[in-house]
């Protein structure tokens, strides 16, 4: 029996972002894609992952060590639910709440002199059959161009609460490269996709590393960018669907992105899930026919479907805001069409 994934000859797919969309992505699109690469956000500063870069003078680990830990070979392997420990050290503050993957990457980069040596390693050890990669190398820093004329100096205060709009995002380290083997996973993908994930601190923080903008302009594979489900406080109050697409396109630049996933699922989950949500901020992005046009008006072709992983309320996560998640299988399903469609 022929399946989907047989019908083109090992197609390709890069995913940009950060560890929880990157991850919901790639295990989507296993079954159909031969070469899976995932490129990862390096520039968060949060409790764990910021004493982790602190101990190793390295660009942020904890986006890569969630999408190495999702990606093992056997998610349930000891090495896999390692990487996610959190120690527990009320005794050692520094230390409580540390995720044991966040130490390892810390160690392996002072054994090996090299982030992403690290990476490679712990790629090696988990059994990953996807490449897990850093977007960079460099040690920076996210800042931010706030609306009132503040400025935001790195990831945590970037999306903090009860700030003025986003302006303008920019790293601290000037032209900062972005890694040369995701620049030449772009060039030979089929399917390139951007997102989900949050908006200015994970998904449009790593396209403003040198040459990625370009890398993106120049592939000929058709760049995807996922919509998120809900908008975030502290980065996209008040957001409409067209409104991300629109900051996507402004950083890429025109005929760059070619298609939009929007997820339309409020028929589908219940009100309650939603009213949840909501109360803390995150309000459904449901799709308008004017939203789509100004979607389409942008040069960028909306893929309108139910994308949503079906919930029964909200999860507790470490130092994170929940939010309505993608279904890997519906996202997968849809990137395996894309590429088909690219092959006919």
């Amino acid at each position: 029996m022929t399946r989907p994934a047989d019908l083109i000859a090992r197609p390709a797919l890069v995913a940009i972002g950060g560890g929880g969309g990157v991850s919901q992505v790639l295990l989507g699109a296993r079954p159909y894609f031969g070469t899976l690469t995932a490129a990862i956000a390096v520039t968060d500063t949060g409790r764990s992952t910021g004493t982790a870069r602190a101990v190793a003078d390295m660009p942020a680990p904890g986006d890569v060590r969630n999408t190495l830990a999702a990606l093992a070979r056997d998610p349930d392997s000891l090495l896999a639910r390692l990487m996610q420990h959190r120690i527990r050290s009320p005794q050692v503050p520094v230390l409580d709440g540390m995720a044991f993957g966040n130490l390892l990457l810390a160690a392996l980069t002072q054994m090996t002199g090299d982030f992403a040596q690290a990476v490679e390693a712990a790629n090696l050890m988990l059994g990953l059959t996807a490449r897990v990669m850093p977007i960079s190398t460099v040690n920076t820093h996210l800042c931010a161009e706030l609306e009132d004329g503040s400025v935001a100096e790195n990831e945590l205060a970037v999306r903090a609460l009860n700030k003025a709009p986003i302006s303008r995002l920019y790293l601290s380290t000037p032209n900062a490269p972005a890694y040369p083997p995701v620049l030449q996973a772009i060039a030979q993908a089929d399917v390139v996709v951007i997102g989900p994930g949050s908006f200015f601190t994970s998904v449009l923080a790593n396209l403003l590393f040198d040459q990625l903008a370009e890398a993106l302009r120049t592939t000929q594979a058709t760049v995807v960018f996922v919509c998120n489900t809900t908008t975030q406080p502290g980065q996209t109050d008040g957001f409409s669907l067209a409104d991300h697409v629109r900051r996507v396109v402004e950083l890429l630049g025109p005929d760059t992105l070619d298609l939009a996933l929007v997820n339309r699922s409020s028929d589908t989950l219940s009100s309650y899930v939603i009213a949840q949500y909501a109360a803390e901020g995150l309000h459904m992005l449901t799709p308008s026919d004017t939203e789509l046009r100004q979607i389409a008006d942008l040069g960028v072709t909306p893929l309108v479907r139910n994308f949503a992983e079906t919930s029964e309320g909200k999860r507790t996560l470490w130092n994170k805001q929940d939010t309505i998640r993608h279904d890997p299988t519906l996202l997968g399903l849809a990137l395996w069409k894309i590429a088909q469609d690219r092959a006919v």
